[in-house]
């Protein structure tokens, strides 16, 4: 998977998109972790962290059989365009990961992988809990089995 064109290049609704701060989450399904998915947002003028990590989470929930929770969030506010540097993050990490994927590149669930000792490692490393954050960890309530 390549980076993103060069900022210059962009149009200019993408450009104002790339100076929002980017947000890299990891959701997990399963427990223990099973799967992975890699993913990004922007927090924009109209959806601060919590109301667009929410909104996402719920989202990919809806069309979850499995509960779907936060492993962790990393966001970048820093440089002239976070959003951009958080989808090339993004990007280098599914190629990072490319074994463990779930689906073949460019295609609709690209972004989930299998859970492995390393990936969940890295995530740990390099991500902050949702928690910390003010963030929901699910949004979606499995019902309790007799």
């Amino acid at each position: 998977m390549k980076s993103t064109k060069p900022f210059d290049d962009a149009r200019p609704s993408t450009q104002a998109w790339w100076r929002c701060p980017g947000v890299l989450y990891f959701l997990g399904v399963g427990n223990p972790t099973v799967a992975v998915k890699i993913g990004m947002i922007a927090v924009t003028p109209r959806n601060d962290l919590r109301s667009a990590m929410v909104r996402r989470l719920s989202s990919i929930q809806s069309g979850n059989h499995e509960l779907v929770y936060v492993l962790g969030v990393v966001v970048r506010e820093e440089g002239p365009h976070p959003t951009k540097d958080t989808e090339d993050h993004e990007r280098s990490l599914h190629q990072h990961f490319r074994r463990l994927a779930r689906f073949e590149a460019e295609t609709r669930g690209a972004e989930w992988f299998d859970a492995s000792v390393e990936m969940l490692d890295h995530i740990n490393s390099i991500s902050t809990p949702p928690d910390e954050l003010g963030i929901p960890k699910a949004v979606g309530k499995p019902t309790a089995r007799k």
